[in-house]
């Protein structure tokens, strides 16, 4: 006799053999029992999980005879007795009450015509035919509306069974006169407790790691399973495995990335490692894995950190004890947005990846980037956590900008000098310019600016605007003016204040580096006027702000000893004198300066005849 697979072999025959479908036995043998069977029924879901199964043998419960006649048989066991004549020509493939239709390769009207003149007959033997379609949805559109008036009309004997794995593509007019039924995917402990199952009936010796790693492959489907099985049992044919069937070999067969892989590469991100990254790279392209499928499976590494984070237990990680502890191991180097973050990269490197030529760099660049994600670079190109000191970070806007040489703002049409690490000499002739270097505050008339390239760097603008609106709503003390409480001279203290002004940016990017965003945000509102004999003066210009920041003034004033490295005390005052109206209009002047002083608009007025409105 010739050798049968396991996936026919071990085919289920009733209904208490189908695995893991119990919502559809159920039902079925309810409807059986109270006589309540339908004319139409649809079985989709996952490949190999039992559709077509339920199908043959609710086709052959329907015709068995003892189910028919004996009325305490079908209560009691509802299922087919598979001794009677037509169990037993259904097993022999003999029976003329049951028809299996393919749809994928008769899928034209003509093709329905035909079943639609078969269905006129009854049934030779037994109560009922039953027609099977299976891959129903690959009928066309034609040959469905040919078919609706049979289904919505059939004959008493007649029984539709359609099995398809696409149940959208079914037209509404079909499945709404139809019972759905819906397979699940088949569990992975059930997959390896059948397998388990066959394998001692065949005699096979296989490790339990090595089946669980056949019913991940498997993906929930049954038949893909019991294939694979009969793959590896022919794999190990007539070698010595004094321990059996090894984990090992299964992987080396189905040509399956070791967890231990995914675990090297996110310890290579741990340790800030690109050599070791670039290693595991080049072990999946010398090993021929597919990378996508690589980048996949890395998906689902990273996937099974974030159940630790969310569930703290490692019981829905479907990995063996082992590979469970080593993920709760690692998961202490790694938070949850972290690897959210790393799993968004890798799903939009995916889409990318199926369209580039050059795999072999681009995939080692992809896993390079991870590194990136946990230790990204600096301005100054150092990797790392710690931002840069003596830079602002990119993408911020800086609170105050550093002042320039007095030079620079005598003549603002040379560029500005690169940063001072140490404090300028403040300008006497026109204090007033060290909040806002890269704009030129003459009251003379803004016709008499230098020309410019045409163009528009907003993100200038931007900066300009802010630091002009700080500087005209919070003016520097002039000399001739009086500061409140201060027996010292406004220009010294200007001058002292400098020195924290120079690196006021970078205190509070450290501020931020600690969670404290609602008090940098009020610190932004805010304006350092003035220190001398070790207390620095900090004006709000906002009721709320300085409410907020006099809680916080004790907290506050030790940051700024921890961030500067010196003694000193904090003051913090309000300034209601403040006047908004004042503040808006400081904005307009500046918006219309900024673009009286632009080539391009200056053009289109001059060749246009337009005016400014604002």
């Amino acid at each position: 006799m010739s050798y049968q697979v396991i996936a026919r072999k071990y085919r289920p025959r009733k209904f208490s053999e189908i695995t893991a479908q119990e919502h559809i036995t159920h039902t079925i043998q309810n409807a059986l029992r109270l006589g309540r069977v339908g004319h139409g029924y649809i079985f989709s879901g996952l490949r190999g999980v039992g559709k077509t199964t339920a199908a043959r043998i609710f086709a052959k419960a329907v015709n068995c005879h003892r189910m028919i006649e004996d009325e305490t048989y079908r209560q009691e066991v509802t299922e087919p007795c598979g001794e009677c004549e037509s169990c037993r020509d259904f097993e022999a493939g003999t029976s003329l009450n049951i028809s299996e239709f393919d749809a994928a390769s008769n899928n034209s009207v003509d093709d329905i015509r035909q079943l639609r003149e078969n269905v006129r007959y009854g049934p030779q033997k037994g109560r009922y035919r039953v027609y099977i379609i299976d891959e129903v949805h690959m009928l066309s559109t034609a040959a469905f509306n040919a078919f609706l008036k049979t289904l919505e009309e059939p004959p008493a004997h007649a029984i539709f069974i359609f099995a398809t794995t696409e149940l959208h593509k079914i037209p509404a007019t079909i499945s709404s006169r139809c019972q759905r039924f819906n397979f699940k995917r088949i569990p992975l402990a059930l997959i390896q407790s059948q397998l388990q199952q066959i394998c001692r009936q065949e005699q096979i010796d296989i490790s339990d790691d090595a089946l669980l790693l056949i019913g991940r492959k498997a993906q929930g489907s049954m038949r893909d399973a019991q294939s694979i099985l009969d793959q590896v049992i022919a794999f190990s044919i007539g070698e010595n495995h004094e321990e059996g069937i090894s984990y090992q070999r299964v992987a080396d067969l189905l040509n399956y990335v070791d967890d231990e892989h995914f675990f090297a590469v996110t310890d290579a991100m741990a340790e800030n490692d690109p050599a070791a990254m670039l290693q595991v790279a080049r072990y999946v392209i010398d090993n021929g894995y597919d990378e996508l499928d690589f980048l996949e499976k890395l998906i689902e590494h990273f996937r099974n950190f974030l159940i630790l984070y969310n569930l703290r237990s490692a019981r829905l990680i479907e990995r063996t004890d082992a590979i469970k502890k080593r993920y709760q191991e690692s998961a202490g180097h790694f938070t949850a947005p972290l690897v959210m973050e790393c799993m968004d990269r890798l799903l939009q490197a995916s889409k990318e990846l199926k369209f580039q030529f050059e795999y072999q760099f681009r995939f080692e660049l992809i896993l390079l980037q991870l590194i990136e994600v946990v230790h990204p670079r600096t301005q100054g190109g150092q990797s790392g956590k710690k931002k840069a000191p003596e830079q602002p970070v990119s993408g911020k806007r800086p609170a105050d900008p550093p002042q320039p040489p007095a030079d620079a703002l005598r003549v603002p049409s040379q560029p500005s000098p690169p940063r001072q690490t140490v404090p300028p000499p403040v300008p006497q002739q026109n204090p007033e310019s060290s909040s806002a270097p890269s704009v030129s505050r003459s009251p003379a008339s803004t016709s008499g600016h230098p020309e410019r390239t045409p163009g528009v760097n907003f993100s200038s603008w931007q900066d300009k605007l802010v630091n002009f609106s700080r500087k005209s709503a919070h003016p520097p003390v002039k000399a001739s003016s009086s500061s409140a409480g201060a027996s010292h001279p406004p220009a010294a203290a200007v001058a002292e204040v400098e020195k924290f002004r120079l690196e006021w940016n970078q205190f509070l990017e450290s501020l931020l580096d600690k969670k404290y965003k609602i008090l940098v945000t009020h610190l932004r509102s805010c304006e350092l006027t003035s220190c001398h004999d070790g207390e620095l003066v900090l004006s709000c210009s906002r009721k709320f702000s300085y409410e907020e920041l006099t809680q916080d003034a004790d907290m506050l004033a030790d940051e700024l000893r921890s961030f500067y490295g010196i003694s000193i005390r904090l003051s913090i005052c309000y300034d209601e004198g403040k006047d908004s109206s004042t503040r808006e209009q400081t904005v307009f002047t500046l918006f219309r300066e900024l673009a009286e002083s632009n080539d391009v608009v200056r053009y289109l007025i001059r060749e246009f005849g337009g005016e400014l409105v604002y």
